[in-house]
């Protein structure tokens, strides 16, 4: 799969970080903290995601996946990544 997308990658990165920069400025409310923790936390997930598309390795936190482990593991962790991400659209910080 990671194949298939590798041709779309840099389009799925900015459309991470414009998501996710649009999520910041609907929901902003006066607080420059509140907005800086929903853009990060969110660029945070979608840096995994976005180098699961690119081929590179897959991290969260200070763990993650090389770019030669197995590639159904390193799916896994970008799907739970890209769940993450959308998670925080609804979260009430």
């Amino acid at each position: 799969m990671s194949r298939h997308l590798y041709k779309y990658r840099h389009g799925i990165g900015v459309a991470l970080l414009l998501a996710a920069l649009l999520n910041g400025f609907l929901r902003f409310d006066g607080s420059w903290q509140r907005f800086f923790i929903m853009v990060l936390v969110q660029l945070w997930f979608g840096q995994a995601v976005y180098n699961y598309a690119r081929g590179a390795r897959v991290a969260i936190a200070p763990g993650g996946m090389s770019k030669d482990a197995d590639p159904k593991w390193r799916a896994a962790l970008a799907g739970f990544a890209l769940f993450l991400y959308g998670g925080v659209f609804f979260l009430s910080f």
